[in-house]
C-alpha cells in the first residue's frame, strides 16, 4: 500500500471513529420512504416498492453516508435520465453499512462507494448503466485509473467493503476497485460488459472469488462478438492495473472476454533504459481455478510484474493459453492449455518462472507446431533465462518448448509423439536447454485401443454444475485430466481419488442448446470412449436449438429453432434481422444486405428490455463465401508513368462482383474524385460504410501520414452493382512532391478488411 494511500484509509477510520451518529432500528413497512432526487439517509431506511425515475443534483440521486445501519431497497427501481450522467446510490465516508437489494439503471454509475469501510453490497443490481460506442478506445497505459466512464458499481478509496451475489451487466464497466483494500467481491455476475467485467486499479488484497465474467469485449459488434475476426481494444473479464498487489482472483467463470485475466504494467521502467522493473508494477497477484478460455487474445496475460501465482485455470481455446511477456519468477502449475490457435504458452525475455503439472495439448496434430514458446526478443537486454519444468504433459505438435536465446531445464516431462521426430525441447544456437528423465508416452500415431470410463450409462451434466466422473489414473499430483464436452476442454475443479469434478457451463459456450452431448477424457495416453451426457435444460428458459445451415451461403435462407422464444427478436452482432416466420420453437430469416466476405456473427434471441428482459446466450453462426465468389479487381492503371509535380495522376479501377446477390456500393467521393497528394479521406470527412465496397489507393511514400496507410478512398457512381457486372472508377492524385514512389491498389469491403489487397503495383516517376 503507498504511503497516500495508507494515509488516506487511517485518516478515514479516525473521521469514522470521531463522528457520532444515532444508529436507527431497521425501518418497518409501514415506514417505508418515496425515493425522490437527493434524497438523504443517514440511519436505516427501507425504500417504497415501485418504479422511480430520479436525476443527480451533483452528489448522487439517494445519499447515504454514516455508520452501522441498514438501506433496503427491495421491490424500487431506480431509473436515471440515460444520458451517461449522475449516480444512482453514492455511499459516502461511511461504516459498516449494509445495502440490500438495489436495483438501478440509466445512471452514469449505478453505485459508487467512496471513502468508507466495511460497507456492504447484497444482492444488488446495477446494469445498463453508461456504456460507451463499441470498438471506442480510451487510455489504458495504466497512468490513471479509468474510472470516469461509467458501469456497475465503484469502489474508491474503501477498505473492507464488500459485495455479495450483486449483478452489473450491459455497460462499460461492471466494477471498479480504486484506490481500495481488502476488499470482497463474491458470488455476483460482472458478465457482458464492454470493458471489464472487474477492475482493480492501485488496489490490493482484495478477493475477486465465485463469480462470473464471461464475454466481458468491445469491437465490432454489440458486446458480444463471434470468436474470429474483432478488435477487442484491451477489454478483459479481469483487469488488474498499477500497483495493485496480492490480490486474489478464484473460482471465476471468465469465458470469452477480450482477455480472460490481464495484469500489466504499462508505465514505463522504474530505471531509464532497462525494462523491468517497471513503475507501479502488479506483483505477487493470485490467480486460482478460474476459467479464462475463448478469448480471442488471451486467456492469460502477466505482463512486466512479478511472483504470479498461475494456478489449476483452464486456458484452453484461446489465440494464445498464456502470455507471460517479462514475467518473474511466476508459478505456473496445474493449467489446462489445450487447443490455443497460436501457442499454450509463449513468454519473451521472461526469467525464473516454474511450470508443474500443466497439460498442453492440440487434439489436431500439428507436426511442425509448438506448444511453449520461449524467447529472448532482441529489443533490449532484458534476458530469458531460468525457466523450469516439472511433471508437465505435451501432446499433439512436433515440440512441447520452442527456446530462441533462452536457458530452460526441463525434468520429468512427458512429451506424446505424434511422429518419429517429435522433441520435447529444441532451441537456437544460442539457447541452452537442459532435459532430465523425459517421458516419451505412447506414440499418437501407433494404434491404442480407447480405454472405458467407469461411467458408462448416461452422465447428467447440468447447466451451471459441477459434475463428478471417476476418470482412471486421475490424481492431483499429476497433469490435470483433460475433460472434454462435444471436443471442448471443460473446466475442471478438483481432483479426489480418482474423481474429477468438472464444469458443466450455464450456456454451453457458444453453441445451440442441445439436449446430450459427447464427453470423454484424456490422460495423456488416449482419449477415452465417449460417454453420454443428458443436458436437462430448465422448462421455461428461452434457448436457441439449432442454426441451420451454419455455415450459411448468400441467398439462403436460415433456420433457428429454439424453445420459448416468442414475441420478441433476433439479434445478429445486436443489429435486428427481418423474420420471415416467427414462433415460439422456430424462426427464419433471410441474411442482412451488406455481407461481403466471410463473417462471423453472434446470433442472440432477446425479447424485453432492462432486467426484465429475456434472452439466449450468443451462439456463433457464420457466413462463407469462397474467395472465387467474392467481388475482385479485375485491372487497375496508372497514367501517366512519369509526370511533373503540379500534375495529375491518373487510376483507373474496375471491379467484377462475383456473389450471387448484388453488392452495396460507397458512393462518396463520386468518379471522377481528385485528391492533394497529402490529403487523406479521413481528414475531409470522408469514410467507410459498413457492408459497402469501395476502392483505396496508397503508395510506399504516404507523408505525411503514417506510413502503411491508405489515404485515398475512392467511391462509385451508383450505390449497387449487380450479380455478374463489372464497373469502372476513374480518379486522380496532384502529385505535391518530386521523386519515385510505387503505387498500389485495394478493394475493401467496409467495416470488414481488404477484399483485394496492395494489387497492380506500378513505379511513378515525378520530377520538378
Amino acid at each position: 500500500m503507498s504511503a497516500i494511500h495508507r494515509r488516506s484509509i487511517m485518516s478515514l477510520i479516525v473521521l469514522v471513529s470521531c463522528h457520532a451518529v444515532l444508529v436507527a432500528p431497521a425501518a418497518r413497512a409501514s415506514d417505508s420512504i418515496v425515493p425522490t432526487p437527493g434524497l438523504s439517509l443517514k440511519a436505516s431506511a427501507r425504500l417504497r416498492t415501485g418504479g422511480y425515475r430520479l436525476t443527480d443534483g451533483g452528489s448522487g440521486a439517494i445519499r447515504i453516508s454514516g455508520e452501522g445501519f441498514v438501506v433496503d431497497c427491495a421491490g424500487a427501481r431506480l431509473v436515471g435520465p440515460g444520458k451517461g450522467t449522475g449516480v444512482g446510490i453514492h455511499i459516502t465516508d461511511s461504516r459498516n453499512v449494509t445495502i440490500r437489494n438495489a436495483d438501478l439503471s440509466g445512471f452514469r454509475w449505478g453505485i459508487v462507494v467512496e471513502r468508507s469501510i466495511g460497507v456492504k453490497l447484497i444482492d444488488c443490481h446495477s446494469s445498463y448503466n453508461n456504456d460507451l460506442k463499441p470498438g471506442t478506445v480510451i487510455d489504458e497505459s495504466g497512468h490513471e485509473p479509468e474510472d470516469q466512464w461509467g458501469g456497475g458499481i465503484l469502489l474508491r478509496d474503501c477498505a473492507a467493503c464488500s459485495a455479495q451475489r450483486c449483478v452489473a451487466q450491459y455497460q462499460w464497466d461492471g466494477i471498479d476497485v480504486i484506490r481500495s483494500s481488502r476488499c470482497t467481491i463474491e458470488d455476483g455476475d460482472f458478465s457482458y460488459n464492454g470493458n471489464w467485467g472487474v477492475h482493480l486499479w492501485d488496489s490490493s488484497r482484495n478477493r475477486f472469488r465465485r463469480n462470473r465474467a464471461i464475454w466481458c469485449t468491445t469491437g465490432g459488434g454489440k458486446l458480444y462478438q463471434a470468436l474470429t475476426g474483432w478488435q477487442t481494444y484491451d477489454s478483459q473479464a479481469v483487469g488488474i492495473d498499477h500497483n495493485s498487489n496480492e490480490n486474489l482472483i478464484e473460482d471465476n467463470d471468465l469465458r470469452f472476454g477480450g482477455d480472460g485475466i490481464f495484469i500489466r504494467a504499462n508505465e514505463g521502467p522504474i530505471t531509464p533504459g532497462t525494462v523491468v522493473p517497471p513503475r507501479n508494477g502488479s506483483h505477487r497477484n493470485v490467480l486460482r481455478g478460474n476459467d479464462c478460455s475463448f478469448s480471442p487474445n488471451n486467456a492469460i496475460e502477466v505482463d512486466l510484474v512479478d511472483d504470479t501465482v498461475i494456478e489449476d485455470n483452464n486456458c484452453s481455446n484461446s489465440h494464445y493459453g498464456m502470455w507471460l511477456g517479462y514475467s518473474r519468477r511466476c508459478i505456473v502449475r496445474g493449467n489446462t492449455c489445450v487447443n490455443d490457435t497460436a501457442h499454450a504458452v509463449e513468454i519473451e525475455n521472461g526469467q525464473d518462472d516454474l511450470f508443474e503439472r500443466n497439460v498442453f495439448g492440440y487434439d489436431d496434430r500439428r507436426p511442425t507446431g509448438q506448444l511453449v514458446y520461449l524467447r529472448q526478443n532482441g529489443r533490449d537486454k532484458t534476458p530469458s533465462r531460468g525457466y523450469r519444468f516439472g511433471n508437465n504433459l505435451f501432446y499433439g505438435a512436433g515440440r512441447g518448448v520452442l527456446a530462441a536465446h533462452t536457458e530452460v531445464s526441463l525434468d520429468h516431462d512427458v512429451i506424446v509423439p505424434i511422429d518419429d521426430s517429435t522433441q520435447l525441447v529444441s532451441g537456437d544456437s544460442a539457447s541452452r536447454a537442459i532435459e532430465r528423465g523425459t517421458v516419451r508416452g505412447t506414440p499418437d500415431f501407433a494404434p491404442r485401443p480407447q480405454f472405458v470410463l467407469p461411467n458408462r450409462g448416461p452422465v447428467t451434466l447440468k447447466p451451471g454444475a459441477a459434475i463428478a466422473m471417476s476418470v482412471p489414473g486421475a490424481s492431483s499430483s499429476r497433469p490435470p485430466p483433460v475433460i472434454e464436452i462435444d471436443g471442448i476442454p471443460a473446466w475442471v475443479r478438483r481432483i479426489d481419488s480418482g474423481r474429477v469434478i468438472f464444469w458443466m457451463p450455464d450456456d454451453f459456450w457458444d453453441r445451440p442448446a442441445k439436449p446430450s452431448a459427447q464427453i470423454r477424457a484424456y490422460t495423456g495416453v488416449t482419449f477415452s470412449e465417449p460417454v453420454t451426457g443428458l443436458i436437462p435444460w430448465a422448462p421455461g428458459r428461452a434457448r436457441i436449438t439449432e442454426i441451420r445451415p451454419n455455415p450459411a451461403n448468400l441467398g439462403e435462407v436460415v433456420v433457428a429453432n429454439g424453445a420459448n422464444v416468442t414475441g420478441g427478436s433476433l439479434l445478429l452482432n445486436g443489429a435486428a434481422v427481418r423474420l420471415n416466420q416467427a414462433a415460439a420453437s422456430k424462426m427464419t430469416f433471410e441474411l442482412p444486405e451488406g455481407i461481403l466476405t466471410t463473417t462471423r456473427f453472434n446470433v442472440v434471441w432477446e425479447r424485453g428490455a432492462g432486467r426484465a428482459s429475456s434472452r439466449t446466450w450468443p451462439i456463433t453462426f457464420a457466413v462463407d463465401i469462397p474467395s472465387a465468389r467474392l467481388p475482385h479487381l479485375v485491372s487497375a492503371t496508372f497514367e501517366p508513368l512519369s509526370l511533373k509535380v503540379g500534375e495529375r495522376l491518373k487510376v483507373v479501377m474496375t471491379l467484377r462482383n462475383n456473389l450471387p446477390i448484388a453488392a452495396l456500393l460507397t458512393t462518396k467521393p463520386a468518379p471522377p474524385f481528385t485528391y492533394a497528394e497529402t490529403q487523406a479521406s479521413s481528414e475531409m470527412g470522408i469514410t467507410e460504410q459498413e457492408g459497402h465496397l469501395h476502392l483505396r489507393v496508397t503508395s510506399d511514400n504516404t507523408a505525411p501520414h503514417d506510413s502503411g496507410s491508405w489515404p485515398y478512398l475512392f467511391g462509385f457512381d451508383r450505390p449497387a452493382l449487380a450479380p455478374g457486372e463489372t464497373i469502372t472508377v476513374t480518379g486522380y492524385i496532384r502529385m505535391e512532391h518530386p521523386g519515385e514512389r510505387e503505387f498500389r491498389v485495394g478493394l475493401v469491403a467496409g467495416g470488414f478488411r481488404f477484399i483485394d489487397d496492395n494489387a497492380f503495383r506500378t513505379r511513378i516517376t515525378v520530377t520538378k
